[in-house]
């Protein structure tokens, strides 16, 4: 027996309409800027992907309100939403990067990148991983977790992963006199959206270390809204961005490169 609409089905019916959109966006981005040069954008196919999913599940409990699964799918989809969105500014930043380099200047290392990529990637596993761990309990189709280990770990390189996006805002305001043509927008665009993303933030460590119990209010406005609002400004940014076009890597920029990598 199935069981009338709830609060978080009416968001998850909003994010599904939203989420469907940004996903053809996202697509037509990596096909405009290239998938493999633009880990950005790629970062808006898994966000999209991960809330059509997770949407699609939190419908399906309306037609089976006992199916725990459904629940802890929804609820794993939607703990690894803040890697992506912090996956998608660092990948912004890195053409704003690259573009600095151009003109004679490394700020960030490809070795750096490769770094926090992995970082990353850890902790998107760590968090898929602790979510099927967590403790999930269902009451009258709301959830309420107590979240692994894992988990905290995950939430722990999310928060270290964060201050380096905000260091790399930093270095990118300081030095963007030497960013190239029309790259400045990319500047404003994260900086702009870095304070969304640390309300996202915010609001996981109030539910992993905290402990805190999450409202469907809770989760629209500290979650669910801004979420929409980053997605919705970077993919503004792509559109208007013009494709990059290859340019050699100065002469300087290239030895160093060879010296570092003996």
């Amino acid at each position: 027996m199935g069981r009338p609409l709830q609060s978080y089905d009416d968001i998850a019916i909003a994010e599904l309409a939203f989420y469907l959109f940004a996903l053809a966006g996202g697509i037509f981005l990596c096909l405009k800027h290239g998938f493999a040069k633009n880990a950005g954008f790629r970062a808006l196919i898994i966000l999209s992907l991960a809330r059509v999913i997770g949407a699609c599940l939190r419908l399906a409990t309306i037609s089976s309100p006992d199916n725990i699964n459904l629940y802890i799918g929804w609820m794993t989809l939607e703990g690894i939403g803040l890697a992506p969105l912090i996956m998608l500014a660092l990948g912004l930043l890195t053409r704003v990067f690259e573009s600095i380099q151009t003109k004679g200047r490394t700020l960030i290392r490809p070795q750096h990148q490769k770094f926090v990529e992995l970082l990353m990637l850890l902790a998107i596993i760590l968090l898929i991983v602790g979510g099927t761990e967590s403790d999930f309990t269902i009451v009258d189709g709301k959830p309420k977790v107590k979240y692994s280990t894992v988990s905290h770990a995950a939430e722990g390189i999310l928060v270290a992963i964060t201050a380096l996006l905000a260091f790399a805002i930093v270095l990118a305001i300081l030095n963007q006199s030497h960013v190239g043509a029309g790259e400045h927008r990319i500047i404003f665009t994260v900086a702009v959206c870095f304070p969304l993303i640390l309300v996202r933030l915010v609001y996981s460590c109030l539910l992993i270390f905290g402990g805190i119990t999450s409202t469907p209010w809770l989760y629209l406005g500290m979650s669910s809204l801004m979420e929409m609002i980053v997605t919705l400004l970077s993919e503004i940014l792509g559109f208007n961005l013009d494709k990059v076009v290859p340019q050699p890597v100065p002469r300087s920029d290239e030895e160093m490169q060879a010296f570092s990598s003996k």
